[in-house]
């Protein structure tokens, strides 16, 4: 496992501070698909994927411990470094005493940024997450994990769900293919927890420029009625629409600003078509989704530009048969032997599109909650 990246140095700030704490291991592994070359005598370049795990020290999963089983969190974007998301990690929220695993997907951060846009897709991300849990288990003995996918990473873990729901369904039926990946075991996702994730990105686009149009036209109204003393330019705009639709604190958080300046390979997520699980033989009809898929929680915030509109269909996708506009308060059980909640929706009022910076507290209590009623498989 390589403690360092052979082309970057750690230079950025909120990277390297997680990075070379007490309690923090970071590490890479090299993806099974790499870049060809044009050189027919060259070997093919390999791809490599950078995590952090906060707090290694606490993954033991065989103690009867909930906060033991680690949570894996799943970075949106297209490319945004996975450092956005590192102040879950901070000590004095309810996550502080459960390992959290960060990684930034294949062209950004630490990971290697091939250039070929074939590499890039949901589905692949996806694919490269079933790499790093494999990975996860094998090297840090990872038998049972919590998954979170945060914007982009809700779809890239629900594409990771249904490959091992599908892995799963072959095994049942003994109908495994061969190769190494295929004959190693992926551990257990007791829950999935879904934050500001829609299920159609082209939806999401078109949702953010209608608030963004309905934002202006408010503003001139506002401002033709005498409200607004000053004309206010472009740039004033948008960033007034960002403090309200995008992430609403007063300041831009540093980890976000250092995360959009680093922001890797560009690459559209809008064709992704989101589908349900498919089963992989006639055989398989008698398994479904819901045998294997694990209990979930939609988070959304009420100024989000992820609205109503684009979380509905989760419960479709998922298999529950629920759609997303029972939001409800959030009751934790009051024990992890209590029965498990198989799919809740939670609105967080005052927060928009980062939950984590905007409620901190609040948001770090949800996830924790949720991971502790949902430890027992």
């Amino acid at each position: 496992m390589s403690k360092s990246h052979p082309s970057r140095s750690r230079s950025q700030g909120c990277l390297d501070n997680a990075s070379t704490s007490t309690d923090c291991k970071f590490g890479t592994f090299l993806l099974k698909r790499k870049i060809p070359t044009s050189n027919p005598t060259q070997k093919l370049l390999p791809l490599q994927i950078a995590y952090r795990i906060i707090r290694p020290s606490l993954l033991d999963n065989k103690s009867k411990e909930f906060s033991s089983i680690p949570l894996v969190v799943v970075h949106g974007g297209p490319s945004l470094p996975s450092e956005y998301l590192s102040p879950l990690a901070h000590n004095n929220l309810a996550l502080k005493n459960r390992s959290i695993i960060f990684y930034d997907q294949l062209g950004c951060g630490w990971s290697s940024i091939p250039q070929q846009d074939e590499f890039y897709g949901v589905p692949q991300m996806g694919m490269d997450l079933k790499e790093l849990m494999c990975h996860l288990k094998k090297e840090w003995k990872v038998d049972k994990f919590h998954l979170m996918g945060h914007s982009l990473g809700g779809a890239i873990g629900y594409e990771y769900l249904k490959l091992a729901w599908r892995r799963n369904v072959q095994s049942s039926n003994n109908q495994g293919r061969n190769g190494d990946l295929e004959k190693e075991e992926l551990p257990q996702c007791l829950s999935f927890i879904l934050s500001n994730a829609s299920t159609d990105f082209a939806l999401a686009d078109s949702e953010r420029d209608q608030l963004y149009s309905d934002f202006i036209v408010q503003q001139h109204q506002t401002q033709h009625q005498g409200e607004i003393s000053m004309q206010k330019n472009d740039a004033d705009l948008q960033m007034q629409f960002f403090q309200t639709h995008i992430c609403r604190t007063s300041a831009m958080p540093n980890e976000l600003q250092s995360a959009l300046n680093r922001r890797g390979k560009v690459w559209s997520s809008k064709e992704y078509q989101m589908m349900p699980c498919q089963e992989p033989s006639e055989a398989a009809k008698r398994v479904t989704c819901t045998n294997h898929f694990p209990p979930v929680m939609i988070i959304r915030g009420k100024y989000d530009f992820v609205t109503e509109a684009c979380t509905r269909s989760w419960g479709k996708f998922l298999n529950t048969g629920l759609s997303a506009s029972n939001f409800s308060d959030f009751q934790p059980a009051k024990s992890p032997t209590e029965s498990m909640i198989e799919f809740k929706e939670v609105l967080m009022n005052g927060c928009a599109h980062y939950p984590h910076f905007e409620q901190p507290v609040e948001y770090a209590r949800l996830i924790e909650e949720f991971c502790i009623c949902n430890h027992q498989s």
